[in-house]
């Protein structure tokens, strides 16, 4: 599987994810744009997270290290609303099997 499958793979998990509990834990009316993202950014930090392609800028790697004081400095006016959502998706989506079976 290619790197550009495996970030496919690694999207579409993240907007099923995105689908059940962005409501819960982003507090703010999203724009379609605001929507892509948020998708993206959580793309990069799961790819980040597992090794898959190369990894995300300074803002995500500030989440997967568990830097939040960092987070927030290098959040956009999305991502300061976004912290929540991306440390609960970091820690509650596991790496696909199909992922796995590459790596």
């Amino acid at each position: 599987m290619s790197i550009e499958e495996q970030q496919e793979e690694v999207r579409k998990v993240v907007s099923a994810y995105f689908d059940k509990h962005a409501i819960e834990s982003i507090n703010i009316n999203l724009l379609v744009a605001e929507h892509e993202h948020i998708i993206y950014i959580g793309t990069s930090l799961l790819c980040t997270k597992w090794n898959v392609g190369y990894p995300g800028g300074d803002f995500v790697k500030a989440i997967v290290e568990n830097d939040l004081s960092g987070a927030f400095a290098r959040a956009d006016h999305i991502n300061q609303h976004c912290i929540r959502f991306y440390v609960m998706l970091m820690y509650n989506v596991e790496m696909p099997t199909s992922l796995i079976q590459q790596l």
